[in-house]
């Protein structure tokens, strides 16, 4: 029979898995009367919107800051001005599809991956708010292999992969984007499991797009940690650089591997040292 503190640690799972099953269904839920039915990220003269009725797509945009507060300034203006009418933009964990739709304001194609049910419709509302036609929605997660994913249907903006009984499609990027569709700028927020993203995207990365990864905390739970990353990019010929892209800076800073762990949290930017390769 389990002891004492196995009965204690199963409960506790219990109730964590509880708390965030309510969590997830009061996040899908519209709030009756919104206090902000729409948010406006304006960026230069251009401007954005994003439905807010639900608490999920509310809680993002306004509880992070001021409602006229820019989302995430740092990669917004940074992505915005990099993009130009010839850019393809893949979005690997778009979530409400808020970058999606920032680039797709400037560049030729945008294609949002997303592995969580209940933000697919989000999104397409998004894009179709927007009157864009060229967003492309990818209900899938991606990883290092093709095949399966666990994760909730309905869950969280910390939500991870083998988190859920849940079933959704794992893809390649390599299996998919190339020749046309060959990615110049590529970012990766997947709560821990972006270097699983570019194992599966080797073809892509010889051809070195723009890159913009968030650096989780816990990639190390996902059986890789940030070093491992620094050192394929660097393979590749990155050089790579960081900033707080949830505050008004245009201040990307080098790092080097013995401090990229000053640096979790952040969003790591990175741009080819050398001309790019072309993949056979």
């Amino acid at each position: 029979m389990p002891n004492e503190p196995e009965r204690e640690k199963s409960h506790l799972h219990r109730l964590r898995s509880k708390l965030g099953k309510l969590e997830a269904r009061l996040a899908a839920e519209d709030y009756p009367q919104p206090e902000h039915i729409s948010y406006i990220a304006r960026v230069g003269v251009r401007r954005a919107f994003f439905l807010t009725q639900d608490r999920y797509s509310h809680e993002w945009f306004y509880g992070r800051g001021h409602p006229n507060k820019l989302h995430e300034p740092t990669l917004t203006h940074t992505l915005f001005h990099s993009l130009s009418r010839k850019s393809v933009f893949v979005d690997v964990g778009a979530n409400l599809g808020y970058f999606s739709i920032i680039a797709a304001m400037r560049a030729r194609a945008v294609f949002a991956i997303e592995p969580q049910e209940f933000l697919i419709s989000r999104i397409h509302a998004n894009a179709a708010a927007n009157h864009m036609d060229n967003v492309t929605l990818i209900h899938a997660a991606a990883g290092a292999a093709p095949g399966f994913a666990h994760i909730p249907k309905v869950g969280t903006p910390g939500t991870r992969i083998g988190e859920s009984d849940n079933r959704v499609l794992m893809i390649r990027l390599d299996d998919y984007f190339a020749g046309d569709w060959q990615p110049t700028h590529l970012k990766i927020d997947t709560e821990g499991f972006e270097y699983q993203v570019l194992l599966g995207a080797q073809k892509l990365l010889a051809a070195r797009p723009v890159l913009y990864i968030e650096y989780h905390r816990n990639m190390r739970e996902f059986g890789h940690g940030g070093e491992e990353m620094w050192d394929m990019l660097s393979d590749f010929g990155y050089r790579i650089t960081a900033a707080t892209h949830r505050v008004n800076t245009d201040e990307f800073v080098d790092i080097a591997r013995a401090d990229l762990h000053r640096h979790e949290g952040e969003m790591l930017f990175c741009q080819p040292a050398q001309a790019p390769s072309h993949p056979d």
